[in-house]
């Protein structure tokens, strides 16, 4: 029974940060230019969301191993909702972006708290690649329907009330998981690393980077930075793309929202997919997807065409995330996996701060069409050089050093 509930929560995690996560960062380029604010601005304002992330996800993936994910995802997401809403009380963009920095952190420990309860689990077969389907699926599903709320709300109501409903779907989770019983099949044996105390800050980052020495976790940290810059450009300057363009919210929101929908498909099909073809293999094709998608972008201005690209980027970043995730379950020690995802994340947000504000300052001096395509062509020959490099990793699970 525990078990179940706890599918359930990671379950309700999944959509509720992400619906929370996909409506803010389509509301932050538009919050920014209602303001009048410069290019340089919107770049630190999207930044902001993933600097305190970036600093502290380590530390917060070492408390999910102590002390269980379910206490992670209370204060997380307590934390994001209420930042989401004091970030809309004032009309000034520098304090918006301290607000959503706070914000920022509470969703990503709901998200570390999510991961680490799931690559925790003991695999049987392919369960565990199962299971991590499932938690991507619900968060593709958040991905899909968050544009498209927001767009809506923004149309039918104000940009104020999207910003409530967002900051509504984070707080929601904390309701539930208070409601919910501890896992202690999920906690940590602190028995040999914690006899004499509690372990240092500086010891969660030793081991954490650590985990570095084993090359498939080399592969999933390069791999996620592809991954999320291609997806931090796309939650802001493609937005702003789009809204050069002539586009009102509302398409813009519908077209992110059907690449979000092509994701969760992706994601529904991993079990399949995962006794059919080797996780490398499958990380491969749904980066190339993504970063090939990515490239042709600036080059249509239909929605038609457009929706094609995202659809195709979707697929490719459904099935990245879930391959990604898999890797890193199957190259860590089940004792470090709340480190792993913490390091992990930590990557993921230091992406995110600096993508931002190197595009917002190359914007500048280079037409954004021609970034993005630039962009685009870059991730595709990264990948072709960690293909090259990494060619000998076909079993992960072998790699893991304690």
């Amino acid at each position: 029974m525990i078990v179940r509930r706890s599918a359930n929560l990671v379950f309700l995690i999944g959509i509720g940060q992400r619906v929370s996560q996909s409506m803010v960062m389509l509301l932050i380029p538009l919050w920014v230019l209602s303001k009048h604010g410069s290019p340089f601005a919107l770049g630190v304002d999207v930044a902001a969301v993933s600097v305190a992330p970036m600093i502290l996800a380590i530390p917060i993936g070492a408390a999910a191993d102590r002390l269980g994910s379910r206490r992670i995802v209370l204060v997380g997401a307590l934390a994001a909702g209420l930042a989401t809403v004091l970030s809309i009380s004032v009309g000034n963009v520098w304090l918006f972006g301290f607000w959503q920095m706070i914000a920022g952190l509470g969703r990503s420990a709901t998200w570390i708290g999510a991961q680490a309860s799931v690559t925790k689990e003991k695999d049987e077969g392919n369960s565990k690649a199962r299971r991590i389907g499932w938690l991507s699926l619900s968060a593709q599903l958040g991905n899909f329907a968050g544009p498209f709320l927001a767009g809506l709300l923004i149309a039918r109501i104000s940009i104020v009330a999207a910003f409530v409903v967002a900051a509504a779907a984070i707080g929601a989770i904390s309701v539930y998981a208070l409601a919910e019983e501890s896992e202690p099949q999920l906690k940590r044996d602190l028995s040999t690393e914690n006899s004499g105390g509690s372990a240092s800050v500086t010891k969660h980052f030793g081991r954490a980077f650590g985990l570095l020495k084993v090359p498939a976790f080399r592969l999933v940290i390069l791999g996620s930075m592809v991954r999320l810059v291609l997806i931090a450009v796309r939650n802001s300057f493609y937005v702003v793309f789009l809204h050069n363009l002539g586009w009102n919210p509302l398409e813009i929101g519908t077209v992110l929202s059907l690449g979000s929908a092509a994701s969760a498909g992706a994601a529904a099909m991993t079990g399949a997919l995962h006794s059919r073809f080797d996780t490398p293999k499958l990380f491969y094709i749904s980066m190339f997807a993504m970063a090939i998608s990515f490239s042709f972008v600036p080059l249509f201005s239909s929605f038609l065409l457009q929706t094609v690209s995202m659809v195709v980027f979707g697929i490719g970043n459904g099935l990245a995330q879930t391959s990604l995730i898999s890797l890193l379950a199957k190259a860590t020690p089940r004792q470090d996996q709340g480190l792993a995802v913490g390091l992990r994340t930590s990557v993921n947000r230091a992406v995110q701060v600096s993508t931002p504000l190197i595009v917002g300052s190359l914007v500048t001096f280079v037409v954004l069409p021609t970034l993005l395509f630039s962009l685009g062509v870059l991730c595709v020959v990264s990948l072709i050089g960690s293909a090259w490099f990494f060619k000998g990793i076909s079993n992960p699970g072998s790699e893991i050093v304690n």
